[in-house]
């Protein structure tokens, strides 16, 4: 389960907060310091994300906290939204070659069909991804430090250059090797 950090920007009346989460460290998550060395982190604004939470451990505005998300219904999202859907597609198709006498007449009312039986597999789908992904929100797990001020973890001049005395102006794009 992912945990993420970060500071909770505002409060929601519905027992949720925002939480603006910053990366941790500059660069490309997960890339090789070869392209971090030749990226440039000018892009974007510090790369921050906000989400909306549930908050229920209280934390207040300005509160360094630790975000949870569950992902353990990531394959029950997946089925719903990919299987049912192919599931109705092939029996739109079987229906088709019933139709058709094996596709050999009629070949608009199996298009039909087989629309017919997609179109119902996203319904069924879109219903039972709804049903199932209710309460799946991110959860704040606990609060790291209290009343923490948002200021960002890195400024722009630590986020353009991964090597010291390099600005942005130098961020070219190019991989030239050094």
């Amino acid at each position: 389960m992912p945990r993420h950090e970060g500071f909770v920007a505002t409060l929601k009346k519905d027992g949720k907060a925002e939480v603006v989460i910053q990366p941790v460290r500059p660069g490309v998550p997960g890339a090789s310091s070869y392209v971090n060395r030749h990226v440039c982190h000018c892009a974007s604004d510090g790369s921050t994300v906000t989400i909306e939470a549930l908050n229920g451990v209280g934390a207040e505005v300005g509160d360094y906290v630790s975000v949870l998300r569950d992902t353990s219904g990531l394959l029950k999202n997946a089925a719903s939204l990919l299987g049912i859907p192919v599931l109705g597609l092939i029996a739109g198709v079987i229906f088709a070659a019933v139709l058709t006498d094996g596709f050999a007449s009629g070949i608009a009312g199996g298009i039909m069909a087989m629309a017919a039986g997609l179109a119902c597999g996203i319904t069924m789908g879109v219903l039972i991804f709804r049903r199932i992904s209710v309460n799946s929100d991110p959860i704040i797990e606990h609060i790291l430090q209290k009343g923490r001020e948002g200021e960002p973890l890195f400024t722009a001049n630590q986020l353009c250059s991964a090597e010291p005395n390099r600005d942005c102006n130098a961020c070219a794009g190019t991989f030239s090797r050094e």
